[in-house]
């Protein structure tokens, strides 16, 4: 049986996967890639260590893709995803839809070309000349990963999909770059300009939640 946006909030919540700040400036708050700050996160990477949970929430998405965008599976020749959150991502979806439609679903992944550039190319990975590609991403924040992605499955000379599915969509928005979103959580979070955070006011430090021991920083007691 199909988890509800609340079953799925249930899930995260559970695995401590979900954090919000309580408002204590001693506690550290998110440091987005964007370089934007946030009081809320969703570690999607606490669900995907898991290959059951993963598992159902590609089933998930698919059957939401099918039922409720009418979406024909076997029109799709591979799934992408940005480096390095939707690789795992990627690869469980084709493996869905390559099971479900019969016929082989590829995958691939954009990386960025550096720390300084963030343009989005097929490094390792490629895809063939016209092939229906079908976007993804763990959490949806301002769009910029996927994006991106999309102007490299063009370069590629890919077709880009109408739907991108994603695990969490904390934006606020329906549609990324003319692609409506999927999503199994559709919960926004505040997000701010570093210079307007009102936790870097009080006194709490900005940090990248996933870099090494950082969720635990946020997750302590203070």
């Amino acid at each position: 049986m199909n988890r509800t946006e609340k079953g799925w909030i249930e899930e995260y919540q559970k695995k401590g996967a979900l954090w919000i700040h309580d408002g204590n400036p001693k506690r550290p708050h998110a440091l987005l890639t964007s370089g934007k700050h946030s009081s809320g996160f969703f570690n999607s990477e606490l669900i995907m260590e898991n290959p059951r949970l993963l598992s159902e929430a590609c089933a998930d998405l698919l059957s939401l893709l099918e039922k409720r965008e009418h979406v024909q599976l076997d029109t799709i020749d591979r799934v992408v995803g940005p480096a390095m959150g939707a690789i795992t991502m990627a690869h469980e979806l084709a493996r869905h839809i390559s099971e479900i439609s019969e016929h082989v679903c590829l995958r691939a992944y954009t990386e960025k070309i550096s720390e300084t550039d963030k343009t989005m190319v097929f490094k390792r990975t490629s895809i063939g000349l016209t092939e229906s590609v079908l976007l993804c991403e763990d959490v949806l924040t301002t769009g910029g990963s996927v994006n991106l992605a999309i102007a490299a499955v063009a370069a590629n000379h890919g077709y880009v999909a109408a739907h991108v599915l994603v695990l969490v969509n904390r934006s606020g928005l329906k549609v990324v770059k003319g692609k409506t979103i999927v999503s199994l959580i559709d919960k926004p979070m505040p997000i701010w300009e570093p210079h307007e955070c009102p936790l870097c006011k009080q006194g709490s430090e900005a940090i990248k939640p996933k870099a090494a021991d950082n969720w635990k920083r946020l997750n302590a007691t203070y």
